[in-house]
């Protein structure tokens, strides 16, 4: 009996979510209410809040769902045969900006960053925070994976470069969503330029691995 109350939570969870990212997508994040979203799912108001607390909860619930999948995507779109580094990011950060508007928009990104930076300490920003954090390691992991090939110098901490080449790309996406105008290729373009610059900044015997 509690494994058929477990199933019918999740089955609720996810309608809830589901139904939400579409009146998010159609309405925006403003005009969508806690309210609307029960009446979609056939729910009460009350049993949405129980779930999540605010829509801001229920947001959260569509990006960590979101962040799951990504995840499950960079496993096989990163498969091991990107033997440069400068390749690897932007391979990796046009993974992320295709799926991030593919599964929400921009505007509803905003209100995701916004969310993070106007209260840092809340549950919303650190479970944001979690997921990039679990995001930015495939990077790591693929850093190592270089330097295990002689790709990458062995002197260079992996973790350190990993996690600054995310912020980077993460800062180049936050203006990829802040703006309506800029196109992927743009985005693409400034990422490369960024990181050419960079390497090329680096010791020749370096830049050069």
């Amino acid at each position: 009996m509690a494994g058929l109350r477990e199933r019918q939570k999740q089955d609720r969870q996810k309608r809830i979510v589901e139904e939400a990212r579409a009146l998010f997508m159609e309405q925006g994040y403003e005009a969508t209410t806690i309210e609307g979203i029960a009446a979609a799912v056939g729910l009460s108001g009350v049993t949405v809040h129980n779930y999540y607390g605010t829509k801001a909860g229920v947001l959260l619930a569509i990006v960590a769902e979101s962040d799951r999948k990504l995840l499950e995507r960079m496993g096989a779109a990163l498969s091991g045969d990107i033997d440069d580094l400068l390749e690897l990011l932007l391979n990796f950060a046009a993974i992320v900006r295709q799926h991030a508007v593919t599964n929400l928009n921009k505007q509803i990104w905003r209100q995701v960053v916004a969310a993070t930076i106007v209260d840092s300490e809340s549950r919303f920003a650190k479970t944001y925070h979690e997921l990039d954090h679990k995001l930015s390691m495939v990077l790591v992991r693929e850093v190592e994976r270089l330097q295990r090939e002689g790709r990458v110098s062995a002197e260079i901490s992996a973790f350190a470069l990993g996690k600054g080449l995310f912020h980077l790309q993460n800062t180049r996406f936050i203006q990829f969503v802040s703006s309506d105008e800029m196109s992927d290729e743009d985005a693409a373009k400034k990422l490369r330029s960024d990181v050419s610059a960079l390497l090329h900044a680096l010791p020749s015997r370096v830049a050069a691995e």
